[in-house]
């Protein structure tokens, strides 16, 4: 019930006045447990109602507020040094949270993010790497089949963290795994970036919204999914005038050869933040459902099982099942043994 509370607020911030403070004990909890409690901030005062909100909750609003600026503002300067370190003829694409803070989208206010994901072509890959090692972004220690998992088969290698800082870097050649159902060739995305920064470019919004649609399902992960289809909306919404600009994102995710599971994410969206009745509302699908429900988070055996279903679908997006059986077994063998060895 909160969770549907929650999202009533992030449609219609003026149903502020008709929550009760009983009501705002579960709202503040379900947007934590989200990550959208910051947004959650923006979206009342962008709606001009933040003052009614009571004084209690207004202060874990405002924590949070602060926490995701902060984090920004760490997150750009950490960007900005990057640039410095890495070979000026390298194109560097951010991605993701940083993206949407670099673009100054509607998103990123009140948006927590902890990791720096950058994009850079496959040839510049080795380069970009040495270069961020030499000023202090380590590499992280993976046995060796976990190291030939992330370069013959992902999008990125292992993560890198600084050694004084402890912030993480996610660097990528695509934005999905090679090896994906729905692999999205890169140099498409090359062709339309933006510059938003000196030297530092993002993927054009409409490239930003397929992207966003495509890690939501392709990760898998329910508890972020609701946060996931807001920045969605809120994307639409921006750069695509709302519904009524849907037909173009879905004509440039054809054309990069991902119009279905953009098409699935968009409908969810809609679903769950705009009228699925307009005119403009995607057709309804059995896994627009699950993620649907999984995103809402109701309490009972049927979310579960669209836990379960969206999950195993961002599997099998992700990996052949040729790949994909023979790794989870090895996953869930070292995850066995370790626990009996922990007990």
């Amino acid at each position: 019930m909160s969770t549907r509370q929650l999202i009533a607020l992030l449609q219609d911030p003026s149903r502020v006045a008709n929550t009760t403070e009983a009501q705002w004990n579960g709202v503040v909890e379900s947007a934590r447990k989200a990550q959208l409690l910051g947004q959650l901030a923006q979206a009342l005062r962008r709606a001009g109602v933040f003052e009614q909100v009571p004084l209690a909750v207004q202060r874990h609003l405002m924590l949070d507020e602060l926490t995701a600026r902060r984090r920004a503002d760490a997150a750009l300067w950490e960007l900005k040094g990057m640039r410095r370190a890495i070979d000026s003829a390298k194109t560097l694409v951010v991605l993701k949270g940083c993206a949407y803070a670099a673009a100054g989208d509607d998103n990123a206010s009140g948006r927590l993010f902890s990791d720096v994901d950058l994009m850079v072509r496959r040839a510049d890959l080795d380069a970009v790497e040495s270069s961020l090692i030499s000023v202090g972004w380590k590499p992280s220690q993976v046995d060796a089949y976990d190291s030939a998992y992330y370069r013959n088969w992902m999008h990125e290698v292992p993560p890198m963290t600084h050694v004084r800082r402890h912030t993480v870097c996610d660097l990528h050649h695509a934005i999905n795994p090679p090896i994906s159902r729905y692999y999205v060739q890169p140099e498409p995305l090359f062709e339309h970036m933006v510059e938003v920064l000196p030297g530092i470019q993002v993927l054009a919004p409409l490239d930003r919204m397929v992207h966003c649609a495509l890690h939501l399902l392709q990760e898998g992960e329910p508890k972020k999914l609701l946060r996931d289809l807001f920045d969605l909306h809120l994307l639409l919404r921006q750069h695509s005038a709302g519904d009524a600009g849907v037909p173009e994102l879905l004509n440039r995710a054809d054309a990069l050869g991902v119009g279905s599971p953009v098409r699935v994410a968009v409908g969810a969206a809609q679903r769950v933040f705009s009228d699925s009745k307009s005119s403009a509302a995607l057709p309804d699908s059995g896994l627009q459902r699950q993620v649907v429900r999984a995103a809402r988070g109701e309490p009972g055996l049927l979310t579960t099982l669209a836990d379960t279903a969206v999950l195993a679908h961002s599997h099998w997006m992700k990996m052949p099942w040729s790949l994909l059986l023979p790794h989870l077994a090895r996953k869930a063998w070292i995850g066995w043994f370790s626990a009996k060895k922990d007990a």
